[in-house]
C-alpha cells in the first residue's frame, strides 16, 4: 500500500484473531456460489413472488474463489445428487456417502457402511490430518468450508417461509424453501421445513427431505434415531442402519446405539459388520466404563473365537487388560490365556497367569524373592516390557498353590510344557492327575496329554490319557484316537492297533483313524483286516478318494481280483464315465478330443431317452491328494491284469471308460493306443479300425501300418479299402499303404492287379517280401480252372521263390527253405517238396532261430507237412517217425 506524502493518516488498530476464535466464525468466502435449481417435478420453478425479488438478487453475486483450495463436488453436482435421491434412484446410503466428500473435514463423519469398516484406520487419522493440514498452512484448511448458516438476507425470506407454512400457505412456502435450496443448496434449514410440510400428505417424501437436512446438521444424534424409527416403520432396515451409524458418529460414547444397531445389523444378516461396530464402540470407551469394556469385549472374544479368528479375539481383551486392569478377574484371565496359548503366545501367558493369579515362578535372576504376591506382581510387570520373540529367563522354581482354579493350573503346565520346562513338569504333573478327577477335567487332562504329544513325550501323555479313556465321560472317540497315537509314539504296535479299533466302533465315519489302522494292519502282515477296515459304503458313504486307492492296491496284494476290479472302477468313477452297453463305444470311437466324446455320448443318451449322469451316483470328497500319475499307474495295472486273466471285456470296458476321463486328457494317446489292444484282444475289429484310423492320421510309422493291418486281417467288413485309396494318392511311390493295398486286391482275387503292382514295386524297392508275393501270386493264377499257360506260371513262380530265397540270406534260409516246399506241396510237385522240408530239417537254423525256436523254429510245421505226405503215400512208418521225432510233447 502507497502512500502521498503529506496526507494524513489515521491510526490503524490491528486486532489479532486466534485460530479457534476463526474457526466458530462460520465464514465462508464462496458462499454465494450460484447453483442450479432443483428440478422437483410438482414444483414450478422461478415463482418467487416480487417482493422478495430484490433481497434474493442481492445474494447472487459470485466472489472469486481462493487459490489453493479445492472443491470436491461443484454445487450443480450436489444439485444433481441430491435430485436422483429424492428421485429415488440413490438410497440415503449412495447418497451420504457421494455428498461426504464435499463435507469440510472437521464437521464430517464417515458412514458406517459395511466398506467403513473395512477402512476404520483411515477414518480415525482424519481429525489429525484436519489439524495437521490447518497448522501447516498459517490457519487455513486446505479443502474449502461449505456453508451451513444461511446469510442474514435468506435469514428473513426462511422465516417468510416458515411464517407462510404456518399459516397455511404450503405451496408459497415450499417455493420459497426451494430458492433458497437453490441459492445455498448446503443449508439445512428449508429441508427441514420441506419435510413438515409434506409430513401429512407424501410421508415417504418427507422422510427424503428429513434425511437431507440431518445430514447437513449432522451433530444431532437424537434427529438420527428419530429418522431411523421412521425408516424403520417404513420397513427400510438398511436405512436405519445408516441413520443409526450417522448418530453413533454424532455421540460415538452411547452404548444403547451401538446395542441397537447391532440388533438391525443381525437381523440384516451381516454379521461381520455386527463385531466391527462393537470393536470400535470397545475402542471408543475409556477406562471409565470398564463394565462396558469388559462385557462388549468378552463377547467379541468368545464370537471371535467362535470363528476361530483368534486375532480379533485377542485385540478384544486387550482393551480389558490395558483399559480397566482393576476390573479383571479369573474369568477374563481364562480367556485371555486360552487365546494367546491358541496364539503360540506363551511367554504373555505365562505372565498373565503370574499376575493375576496366585501362580508363581522364580527365575534364575531373582534371587531375593520366591513368592510375590499379586500387586507387587503387577507392578514389575507393568515396568517389564520384553519381547514376545525373546527366549525366557531360565526358571528356577514354580508353584501352584491348591486353590488356583483347575482351568488355569492346566493352562499354567501347557504353558510350561511349550516353553520346554520339562524339569519342572516332572514335579507337578503327577501333582494334577493325581488331585484333579478326570470325570470333571478330562478336556483339561486331554489338552495337557496334546501339549506334551507335541513334544513327543508320548510316555508321560500316557499318564493322563490313560485315566480318561477308562473313565465314563471321556472315554472317547477323540481321546481313545490320542491314546492310540501315544502308543504307536512309544512303539507299541498291538496297544496302538487295540486303541484304534476303538475309535473305529465308536466312530465308524473316521477315515483317518481308520486308515491309520489299516497302515498298523498292514505292518503286522494282517492284509484281509486293512482291507475291511477300509471299505466304504458308495450308498450311504462321502467317499474318500484316498482310501480307495489304498484298498484297491491291498485288494491287488490279497489277490482279491473282482473286487479290485470293481473298487478300482468305483474309483475311476469320479473323472469317467460308466460304459452302459458296446452299443456307446461308437460314440466314443469317433471323436479325438474328450469334450468332444462326452458331447457325442451325452447325446447318444438324449437319442435313447436316458440321462448322461448316472443315477444314484456315490459323492467323493474333494480330495486333491491322490496324484494323477498315481492313478494313471493304477489304471495300467488293471489293463495289465486284465489282459493277464484274458478278461478282454472287462479290458475294453476299462480303456473306452479312460477315454472320457478329463484328469488324463494329456495321456490321450496312450489310452487310444490301450483301447486299440483291447479291441484287437476282444476281437472287436469295427471299433478297433475306427481307433487305428485315428492313430495312422497322427502317426504313419510301421508299427501303426502294422496295427492296422491286424485290424484288417479280422474285419468283417471292407470300410478299410476306401480309407486305403483315399490315402493312397497323398503317399509315395513305395510305402506300407502301397503294399497293404496291392494285398488287398491279392486277396479279393483279382490277381492281375495284385500282380502289376507287386511288379511295380518290387522294381522300385526289391524286396524278399515283395518276392515271395510274387511267386504266391503267381501260383494263385496258375491253379485258376480256367487260366492259360499254367507252366509258364509256374516256372516264373518258381524264379521269384529263388529270388525270394537269395534276398533272404542265410539267416532265413529255414524259412525259405520251408516256403518253397510249401509251394511245391501245393502244386503238387511232392518229391521237391520232401526236398526242401528235409532241408529244413537238417539245416542248422541258425543262432537267432535257437534262441528264440518258440517263436521262429519251423521244424515242427515241416516234420508235420513231410508226415501228410507220406500219409498220402500210404507210407505210415515214415509219418509216424516223423511226427514221433518232431512233434511229440
Amino acid at each position: 500500500m502507497t502512500v502521498n506524502e503529506g496526507s494524513t493518516i489515521a491510526p490503524v488498530i490491528i486486532e489479532e484473531l486466534d485460530e479457534n476464535a476463526l474457526d466458530n466464525m462460520n465464514v465462508d468466502m464462496t458462499e454465494f456460489v450460484e447453483a442450479k435449481a432443483l428440478e422437483i417435478t410438482d414444483i414450478p420453478e422461478n415463482v418467487i413472488t416480487n417482493v422478495y425479488s430484490e433481497q434474493s438478487n442481492c445474494v447472487t453475486d459470485v466472489i472469486p474463489e481462493a487459490e489453493n483450495q479445492e472443491i470436491l463436488l461443484t454445487p450443480e453436482e450436489e444439485d444433481q445428487l441430491t435430485k436422483q435421491f429424492l428421485n429415488g434412484e440413490l438410497t440415503f446410503s449412495e447418497y451420504s456417502s457421494r455428498m461426504d466428500q464435499d463435507i469440510d473435514l472437521e464437521t464430517a463423519e464417515t458412514d458406517f457402511s459395511r466398506n467403513d469398516f473395512e477402512n476404520e484406520e483411515a477414518e480415525a487419522n482424519k481429525a489429525t490430518q484436519s489439524k495437521m493440514s490447518k497448522s501447516s498452512s498459517g490457519g487455513f484448511a486446505r479443502y474449502k468450508r461449505k456453508k451451513r448458516t444461511l446469510p442474514p438476507v435468506l435469514q428473513g425470506l426462511m422465516g417468510e417461509a416458515n411464517l407462510r407454512f404456518a399459516r397455511g400457505d404450503t405451496e408459497l412456502a415450499a417455493q420459497i424453501c426451494m430458492e433458497i435450496i437453490r441459492q445455498v443448496p448446503s443449508a439445512p434449514e428449508p429441508f427441514h421445513t420441506l419435510a413438515m410440510i409434506y409430513e401429512t400428505d407424501q410421508p415417504e417424501k418427507s422422510l427424503q427431505f428429513a434425511l437431507i437436512a440431518a445430514h447437513l446438521s449432522p451433530k444431532d444424534a437424537d434427529q438420527w434415531v428419530r429418522l431411523a424409527n421412521m425408516s424403520l416403520e417404513s420397513g427400510n432396515i438398511k436405512q436405519a442402519i445408516t441413520c443409526y451409524n450417522k448418530a453413533i458418529q454424532a455421540n460415538p460414547k452411547d452404548v444403547s446405539l451401538y446395542e441397537t444397531r447391532a440388533e438391525l445389523l443381525d437381523q440384516n444378516g451381516d454379521k461381520r459388520a455386527y463385531l466391527k461396530g462393537f470393536l470400535k464402540l470397545v475402542h471408543q470407551l475409556e477406562s471409565d466404563d470398564g463394565e462396558h469394556i469388559i462385557k462388549y469385549a468378552k463377547m467379541l472374544a468368545k464370537r471371535y473365537m467362535e470363528e476361530n479368528n483368534n486375532e480379533q479375539a485377542l485385540e478384544a481383551m486387550e482393551n480389558i487388560f490395558t483399559k480397566c486392569p482393576s476390573f479383571i478377574t479369573l474369568e477374563e484371565v481364562n480367556i485371555m490365556t486360552e487365546i494367546l496359548i491358541s496364539l503360540k503366545k506363551f511367554k504373555r501367558c505365562l505372565d498373565i497367569l503370574t499376575t493375576y493369579t496366585e501362580l508363581w515362578v522364580k527365575y534364575k535372576a531373582d534371587n531375593d524373592t520366591q513368592n510375590i504376591d499379586a500387586t507387587t506382581k503387577k507392578f514389575a510387570n507393568e515396568k517389564k516390557e520384553e519381547s514376545e520373540n525373546c527366549d525366557i529367563r531360565e526358571i528356577e522354581s514354580c508353584g501352584i498353590p491348591d486353590d488356583v482354579v483347575v482351568d488355569l493350573k492346566a493352562k499354567f503346565l501347557i504353558t510350561l510344557i511349550e516353553l520346554n520346562q520339562m524339569r519342572l513338569i516332572e514335579d507337578l504333573l503327577p501333582k494334577f492327575y493325581s488331585h484333579e478327577n478326570p470325570e470333571i477335567s478330562g478336556d483339561l487332562f486331554l489338552d495337557i496329554a496334546e501339549a506334551l504329544m507335541g513334544k513327543k513325550e508320548f510316555e508321560r501323555a500316557l499318564m493322563l490319557l490313560d485315566p480318561l479313556v477308562n473313565s465314563n465321560n471321556y472315554s472317547l472317540a477323540a481321546v481313545w484316537l490320542r491314546h492310540a497315537e501315544c502308543w504307536v509314539g512309544c512303539k507299541d504296535l498291538d496297544k496302538a492297533i487295540k486303541s484304534y479299533e476303538v475309535v473305529a466302533k465308536l466312530s465308524p465315519q473316521h477315515l483317518g483313524a481308520r486308515t491309520a489302522l489299516a497302515k498298523l494292519y498292514q505292518l503286522k502282515g494282517q492284509y484281509n483286516k486293512a482291507v475291511e477296515i477300509l471299505h466304504q459304503d458308495p450308498e450311504s458313504d462321502t467317499l474318500d478318494p484316498q482310501v480307495i486307492f489304498q484298498r484297491t492296491l491291498l485288494l491287488f496284494k490279497v489277490k482279491r481280483y473282482n473286487e479290485y476290479f470293481q473298487s478300482g472302477m468305483l474309483l475311476f468313477s469320479r473323472h469317467c464315465a460308466h460304459i452302459r452297453s458296446k452299443v456307446e463305444l461308437n460314440a466314443l470311437t469317433r471323436a479325438y478330443v474328450v469334450r468332444q466324446r462326452l458331447e457325442s455320448l451325452k447325446l447318444y443318451r438324449l437319442s435313447c431317452g436316458e440321462k448322461l449322469e448316472e443315477e444314484n451316483a456315490p459323492s467323493f470328497l474333494n480330495n486333491t491328494e491322490l496324484s494323477e500319475k498315481k492313478e494313471f499307474l493304477l489304471l495300467l495295472q488293471m489293463c495289465r491284469l486284465a489282459c493277464t486273466l484274458k478278461k478282454y471285456g472287462l479290458l475294453q470296458r476299462i480303456c473306452f471308460s479312460a477315454l472320457t476321463s478329463k484328469r488324463f486328457e494329456k495321456r490321450n494317446s496312450h489310452i487310444m493306443f490301450l483301447c486299440l489292444l483291447s479291441c484287437i484282444y476282444n476281437n472287436d475289429s469295427y471299433h478297433g479300425y475306427n481307433i487305428v484310423r485315428q492313430l495312422i492320421r497322427v502317426c504313419q510309422k510301421p508299427n501303426s501300418w502294422n496295427l492296422l493291418n491286424i485290424i484288417v486281417q479280422r474285419a468283417e467288413d471292407s470300410r478299410h479299402n476306401r480309407f486305403i485309396m483315399r490315402l493312397l494318392g497323398r503317399e509315395d511311390v513305395f510305402s506300407y499303404l502301397n503294399i497293404m493295398h496291392v494285398n488287398n486286391c491279392l486277396i479279393s482275387g483279382t490277381y492281375k492287379y495284385a500282380l502289376n503292382d507287386y511288379i511295380s514295386l518290387f522294381k522300385v524297392v526289391p524286396s524278399a517280401l515283395l518276392a515271395l508275393l510274387i511267386s504266391v501270386t503267381l501260383m494263385q493264377m496258375a491253379c485258376q480252372k480256367l487260366s492259360v499257360k499254367k507252366n509258364q506260371l509256374i516256372i516264373q513262380a518258381i524264379a521269384f521263390l529263388k529270388k525270394y530265397s537269395q534276398l533272404r540270406g542265410e539267416d532265413g534260409e529255414q524259412e525259405a527253405y520251408y516256403n518253397m516246399g510249401r509251394a511245391f506241396h501245393q502244386i503238387g510237385l511232392l518229391p521237391a517238396a520232401v526236398h526242401f522240408y528235409k532241408l529244413v530239417l537238417e539245416k542248422d537254423p541258425g543262432d537267432l532261430i535257437r534262441k528264440n525256436s518258440y517263436l521262429l523254429d519251423l521244424k515242427k510245421e515241416a516234420a508235420f507237412n513231410l508226415h501228410l505226405i507220406y500219409l498220402q503215400s500210404e507210407n505210415y512208418l515214415l509219418a509216424r517217425m516223423y511226427l514221433e521225432n518232431y512233434i511229440t510233447i
